[in-house]
């Protein structure tokens, strides 16, 4: 039977992310990505005798094009039992979800799904491949990484990285403030900024506390970036340290103004500022961003995240990858 969520599903519906997906997910964050971030989230379940054996739903968010607001569906937890799989369940929960996104009237739905995911959503929901988001990565410490490689070359280390560390760029305008409880200033900051960018998931004080600091399990660090006491932007890290020792800082999230000299002035101020051996952002291609990470010392190491969408709008206006603001904080595994 196809049907939507009913409250106490959730305890089936983490049984079977943890059998389909091999990791354990607590009740905490079942509420935190379906209940506390979106502003709202619609769930599709395939269930057999009592036993959730299909799952498919999305996280409904609002976004804005130059004064625009749009209805955005994020896809996420697309899923089978493997022990029911080849009976049709993925095509009917998909075809569930579809029909669902037409009711709640979603302008668009998207995702980034797995190559596999990602030509069966293709099928069956009709929608359209825009192509891989660049993932950059600047190097802070390469002694680091070459210890963690060899472990004979630990001795050398923390001289390699301190003359590596000359060539980090030391200058820049800005410096990095922790927010604190000064949401209102993010508030701000979108207010001024964001008719500088296309099609994007709204920001706001209260999208950052559901989005990042509301999170039961990760802990995320967002700054403000300023000039003179003035912020001018802020940034969202997550920092974890690999079984193999190696520190990396994800820029979640980046936000100013859309200007290619001034982000690669914050990206130098973020790679100065924090003590991560390797830092990773995203950048859509021939954005700003994307020049922006290049003279921040970042270079282009993959594309490993495609980005799927089904536009129910029938403009075609969404249909390239440029007409999108793509960071790590439109993933929700981020």
């Amino acid at each position: 039977m196809i049907r939507l969520y009913q409250p106490g599903d959730e305890i089936g519906i983490n049984a079977l992310y943890e059998k389909v997906f091999g990791k354990q997910r607590s009740l905490a964050e079942w509420q935190w990505k379906f209940e506390t971030f979106p502003e709202s989230s619609t769930i599709v379940v395939s269930e057999d005798d009592g036993h959730i054996n299909g799952h498919a739903a999305f996280l409904k968010l609002t976004a804005r094009q130059q004064g625009t607001e749009l209805s955005l569906g994020e896809r996420v937890d697309i899923m089978v039992d493997p022990d029911f799989q080849g009976r049709g369940i993925y095509k009917q929960i998909v075809s569930r979800m579809i029909e669902e996104c037409e009711t709640e009237e979603l302008d668009i739905l998207y995702g980034f799904p797995a190559e596999t995911a990602k030509q069966v959503f293709m099928k069956v929901a009709g929608g359209k491949d825009l192509g891989n988001v660049p993932r950059f990565l600047a190097v802070n410490k390469p002694g680091a990484l070459l210890a963690a490689k060899v472990g004979k070359l630990k001795a050398i280390q923390s001289p390699l990285d301190k003359v590596f560390s000359m060539s980090i760029p030391k200058k820049s305008r800005h410096q990095l403030r922790e927010l604190g409880d000064r949401l209102a200033v993010v508030d701000m900051l979108y207010g001024r900024f964001e008719n500088q960018y296309p099609l994007h998931a709204k920001r706001s004080g209260s999208y950052i506390q559901r989005r990042f600091l509301d999170h039961p399990t990760k802990p995320y660090q967002v700054y403000t970036l300023e000039q003179n006491g003035y912020a001018e932007g802020y940034c969202v890290l997550h920092e974890e340290t690999k079984e193999n020792g190696v520190s990396f800082a994800t820029i979640v999230d980046l936000f100013g103004p859309n200007d290619e000299a001034i982000i690669a002035d914050q990206l130098k101020a973020i790679r100065r500022f924090t003590k991560a051996d390797v830092l990773n952002c995203w950048a859509v291609p021939d954005s700003p961003r994307y020049r922006a990470l290049k003279k921040a010392g970042f270079f282009h190491i993959n594309s490993p995240m495609p980005f799927v969408i089904k536009d129910f709008t029938g403009t075609g206006s969404y249909d390239e990858l440029a007409d999108w603001h793509l960071s790590q904080s439109d993933v929700d595994s981020y």
